[in-house]
């Protein structure tokens, strides 16, 4: 079931949006890459929604989103190093790196451990992804501000290191586990209710 209206909007910012802001940003256009990165943004935040209240939740559509997803995020950090390298001077290049160390970590265990993106879609990640998103869009409209940065630096560091922690400790993961605090007392062997509805 790839046709879903979920799914053609994980692919649109995969096949659309991603080659508008890679030219955008090749061409030095700082606020048309913060505005298009908005919309890029807001078809994260729909096509979860959707595929929640539309019952077209999918393990394929799960991948898709995390593929757009880690896709746009390794393309925004080559935007920022291209198009604002303040941010990797001094100790924010130091907090940077370590934010991308966490990140990877973070897939390369789910990868090893479950041979494919472990689609968590915490709490903590959510968060992150919101005020990662905030801080790239005024970064690019309206110049670095460290304090934007660091929040977002903190915020997803914490979001990785706890991924990381449930990609360890858990024999099976899911994006319904919403948290490491709600999952504590659970079963070692949580389902993904995503497979069962392809």
């Amino acid at each position: 079931m790839i046709c879903t209206i979920p799914n053609v909007l994980s692919l649109a910012r995969l096949l659309i949006f991603l080659p508008i802001l890679w030219l955008l940003a090749i061409y030095g256009q700082l606020v048309w890459l913060g505005a298009v990165l908005a919309g890029a943004l807001l078809t994260d935040v729909l096509d979860g929604q959707l595929a929640r209240r539309l019952n077209q939740v999918t393990a394929l559509g799960s991948r898709l989103d995390s593929i757009a997803d880690n896709t746009l995020l390794v393309s925004a950090v080559v935007w920022l190093l291209m198009l604002r390298p303040e941010v990797i001077h001094g100790r924010h290049g130091v907090v940077l790196a370590l934010s991308v160390a966490l990140w990877a970590v973070s897939i390369i265990i789910g990868w090893v451990r479950f041979h494919r993106f472990a689609d968590l879609h915490l709490y903590s990640d959510k968060t992150a992804a919101v005020v990662g998103g905030v801080f790239l869009v005024t970064c690019f409209m309206f110049g670095f501000h460290a304090w934007i940065f660091y929040l977002a630096a903190g915020i997803s560091a914490l979001a990785n290191i706890e991924g990381i922690v449930l990609l360890i400790t858990r024999d099976e993961v899911n994006e319904h586990m919403g948290s490491i605090f709600c999952t504590a007392g659970k079963s070692e062997h949580i389902h993904a209710s995503r497979v069962t509805a392809l």
